[in-house]
């Protein structure tokens, strides 16, 4: 938007209008947007750090079940046992949206199996395991989501800040440009036709 470029014409005045109160809508909008974000962001960075905490104490809670198991076993009999394992964990990767923010949600189709039963050392451990896997998962999904939410925000917000300190401000001064020049070119007009006027009286007399 330049003032070089400004038709100063009652229409283009108008269309600048219009166009300054839409682009005006669309920065409310973009307000709304990125405050919905900035709430829906710091909600999830809260949840997060709940998971976070709980899993890092089942973590260890697994990790010292599997210590036991191998100090009661040995690691040959640990790793025997463990190649009972014959079903794997099996995910299905689907795209989920927030605020129009997508990131992927991760489905567990299914979860390891053991066609043998364990030592009871062992399968405290692995019991241990497989109840931990999904927390893992719901963590690196929400990690994921912050992550995106937080980038959708820096990206809303530089918008808001573009419209609020650039493009509004520069519709405004050429409306305003216009307005002045329209009112300029009025006043001469009515000083021109008031000239005419009194020209035309004298020529009467």
């Amino acid at each position: 938007m330049s003032l070089t470029r400004a038709r100063a014409t009652k229409g283009y005045l108008m269309q600048l209008k219009k166009r300054l109160r839409y682009i005006e809508r669309g920065c409310e909008f973009l307000k709304l947007k990125r405050d919905h974000l900035a709430k829906e962001l710091t909600a999830s960075i809260e949840i997060l750090r709940g998971r976070r905490k709980l899993l890092l104490k089942s973590l260890k809670e697994a990790y010292d079940a599997v210590i036991s198991a191998y100090l009661s076993l040995g690691p040959t009999e640990v790793e025997s046992q463990a190649r009972a394992v014959k079903k794997g964990l099996e995910i299905e990767v689907l795209p989920k949206s927030t605020m129009g923010v997508r990131y992927p949600y991760v489905k567990i189709v299914s979860k390891p199996s053991m066609d043998v039963e364990l030592d009871i050392t062992l399968s405290r451990a692995a019991e241990r395991i497989g109840e931990i896997l999904e927390d893992i998962i719901r963590v690196a999904e929400f990690e994921s989501r912050i992550e995106r939410l937080a980038d959708e925000l820096g990206k809303t917000n530089r918008k808001v800040n573009a419209l609020e300190n650039i493009v509004i401000p520069q519709y405004k001064a050429v409306i305003k440009f216009i307005a002045d020049k329209l009112d300029e070119e009025s006043l001469e007009e009515l000083v021109r036709l008031k000239l005419i006027g009194g020209v035309l009286a004298r020529r009467r007399e």
